[in-house]
């Protein structure tokens, strides 16, 4: 029988990147969502003692239109370092409600209710009360959109 030459092959070892690039993007998105980019609050300016709840979370995507007020200690409304009660402020919400309708109005759009995010930063000793007299004024004059800012909990 004749004998069968052999082919030389020519071996290479090639290692498989694949899970390791896995491996580093999933540590690189888990590592993204830890890390806090900015820390400056917004309104940070405001004397305003916020409370603690261990349920809060920090914000979301910001919005295109954004408005930051302050409720301080005695109830009384903080706006861009300005303190404003009783009919002063409730003319000032009434002033900004109709400076952004007559935003609206020149781009066409419905001016019923405002899409105006209104972010309330309360003193942890202001009154619920005064804290619901201030969102029912600001409801009143057409914004509908409200958030309120706590620290999170230790």
């Amino acid at each position: 029988m004749p004998r069968r030459a052999r082919k030389v092959r020519d071996t290479r070892l090639e290692v498989n990147l694949t899970p390791l690039l896995d491996v580093v993007l999933q540590l690189v998105t888990f590592f993204m969502m830890l890390v806090h980019f900015g820390t400056r609050l917004e309104g940070a300016a405001l004397e305003v003692r916020l409370p603690i709840a261990s349920a809060a979370l920090p914000g979301g995507k910001p919005a295109v239109d954004r408005l930051v007020v302050g409720i301080d200690a005695r109830g009384r409304l903080l706006v861009q370092d300005e303190v404003r009660e009783g009919f002063d402020a409730e003319a000032w919400w009434a002033e900004e409600a109709s400076r952004r309708r007559a935003g609206l109005t020149a781009l066409g759009q419905n001016t019923d209710e405002l899409p105006t995010l209104v972010v309330v930063r309360a003193d942890k000793a202001a009154s619920y009360g005064a804290v619901r007299r201030a969102l029912a004024v600001a409801q009143g004059r057409g914004f509908a959109n409200f958030t309120l800012v706590v620290l999170r909990g230790r």
